[in-house]
């Protein structure tokens, strides 16, 4: 009896504990009621398949320094053929303001889906990277992530008028002809949240809402995307040149403000234009 009691109020004493070590438990991801909103008005009754044969993947740091720009990188697992590939990426923030961060779509061009990109968080939340594939079948995978108060964090430092819109390409590998690229595309652009708590009242914020990418004439990764991204987004993603030919980005605002730029693409060459 007096063993039973000791063993008891060690467990009592060791619960606290654990409690204060885990304060913010992982939820149940298909409980959350902004989940259950967001998957009705985007899927409806549409099935989402766990990732049981390893369609999707999403790497990110689940306990963000800075919640204003969190790096996350979504892989696609399959190869990208005419008869079977990923379509559409969205990826969805459940508790920030506009849920839909990005909605990303791709090609057999593409060769590989990948995206990395660097999201605000406003509050604890999962992050879903659900894929379409060409078929309409569904995969998701999912994170949770404890950062909160990116979206109405101060904004950064303004971004100067002659440099709005400029882009930095990179291709870190040299060219091989039909085969899948990594490029890295980062545009200049304040990408303001209207919640930024020290954002003018008469100001009209200004992020980008769409950003189309085409390898000669061809397209290969296209996006809609929202103030879920940080400030000067970074777009990482593949494409596969046939020949030699002239990647082309074109960015718009919601100013309606269009940017534009080119690189040329050459077999065996390694890239990084500012």
């Amino acid at each position: 009896m007096q063993l039973r009691c000791l063993l008891l109020c060690g467990l009592l004493a060791f619960m606290p504990l654990v409690a204060a070590a885990n304060p913010n438990p992982e939820p149940d991801h298909t409980k959350i009621p902004e989940w259950q909103v967001i998957r009705n008005l985007m899927f409806g009754d549409r099935e989402i398949n766990p990732d049981d044969r390893d369609v999707v993947r999403l790497y990110l740091n689940t306990r963000a320094d800075d919640a204003a720009t969190v790096p996350i990188m979504i892989n696609g697992q399959i190869e990208q053929t005419a008869d079977d590939y990923i379509k559409t990426l969205y990826v969805i923030v459940d508790g920030n303001p506009i849920p839909t961060a990005g909605v990303f779509h791709f090609t057999p061009d593409s060769g590989r889906v990948k995206m990395e990109t660097r999201l605000r968080f406003e509050k604890y939340s999962f992050v879903r990277a659900v894929a379409e594939l060409n078929d309409g079948r569904l995969y998701m995978s999912q994170r949770w992530v404890k950062a909160a108060g990116g979206c109405s964090a101060p904004m950064g430092k303004n971004v100067a008028a002659a440099s709005m819109g400029k882009m930095r390409f990179r291709l870190d590998d040299a060219v091989e002809y039909d085969q899948p690229q990594l490029v890295q595309i980062q545009v200049r652009h304040p990408n303001e949240s209207a919640l930024a708590s020290d954002l003018d009242p008469d100001h009209v914020a200004q992020f980008i809402r769409s950003v189309e990418v085409n390898y000669n004439d061809k397209p290969v990764m296209s996006g809609e995307v929202n103030f879920s991204l940080s400030d000067n987004p970074v777009f990482r993603f593949y494409f596969v040149p046939r020949a030699e030919g002239e990647l082309n980005v074109r960015v718009e605002d919601t100013h309606d403000t269009v940017f534009t730029q080119s690189m040329q693409i050459s077999e065996g060459e390694s890239t990084e234009t500012h």
